[in-house]
């Protein structure tokens, strides 16, 4: 009879999960439409909008989501993150049923990074041509037009040095304690050997439902059509 600690829970809902890939797909598709310039910038621009749409839902979800998905579950202290660490390091095995400490960290610091990137974007400005502008570069003065522009171009580097890390992150989790953390974000499920000690019996998460996602979806695609409609 297999050990109970073989089998999975369910610890990621649908929207995390469809948040997750899709702003992995959106983000390609951003940097390769920017490299291609011309008619490929509307593309660019749509890509942006839902990537800000979806970081704001995603930000919403992490106050009135499900127990993985919010913030108070995986946003934790220096402390927490060093035990982590000392678990990653050691022949300890790390548990968790979401994020860790230290993926938590790194979860936020994307999604600010992110929404930086998206903000400046609204701002920005072909400054050789003037042919492609961002929906809100007419309502602000040159002068900010010109740094938002400056930082969208320089931060897409930070952001992508940092996307880098988190997979790496991923794949050391994967080489080094088995954990495959990929895997979790695609099925929802992770063994319960990765959530809990032996003999422990699963966590008690509770899972919101679906429509308050796509409630808050439509609310975060009106406000960033609100916010792009400013720029006239």
């Amino acid at each position: 009879m297999a050990d109970k600690n073989d089998r999975k829970i369910r610890v990621w809902d649908l929207p995390v999960r469809l948040f997750h890939w899709a702003l992995v797909v959106l983000l390609a598709v951003s940097y390769f439409t920017a490299r291609a310039g011309g008619e490929w910038m509307k593309f660019h621009f749509w890509s942006g909008y839902t990537i800000f749409a979806l970081v704001l839902f995603r930000i919403a979800w992490g106050f009135v989501g499900s127990t993985t998905a919010r913030f108070t579950d995986f946003v934790k202290g220096p402390s927490a993150a060093i035990a982590h660490l000392r678990d990653l390091l050691g022949r300890g095995r790390p548990r968790e049923a979401g994020h860790n400490p230290v993926g938590g960290a790194m979860v936020v610091a994307l999604l600010l990074a992110v929404l930086l990137q998206v903000v400046a974007g609204l701002f920005s400005a072909d400054t050789d041509t003037g042919m492609v502008n961002g929906p809100l570069a007419l309502v602000v003065a040159d002068k900010w037009v010109e740094r938002a522009t400056a930082f969208h171009r320089f931060w897409i580097n930070v952001l992508l040095w940092m996307v880098a890390l988190h997979v790496l992150a991923a794949i050391v989790y994967l080489a080094w304690k088995r954990q495959n953390l990929i895997g979790a974000m695609i099925t929802g499920r992770k063994p319960l050997d990765d959530v809990v000690e032996p003999g422990k019996p699963a966590p008690k998460l509770v899972f919101a439902p679906g429509r308050l996602a796509v409630s808050l979806l439509l609310a975060a695609a009106a406000i960033v059509y609100f916010i792009v409609r400013a720029g006239g």
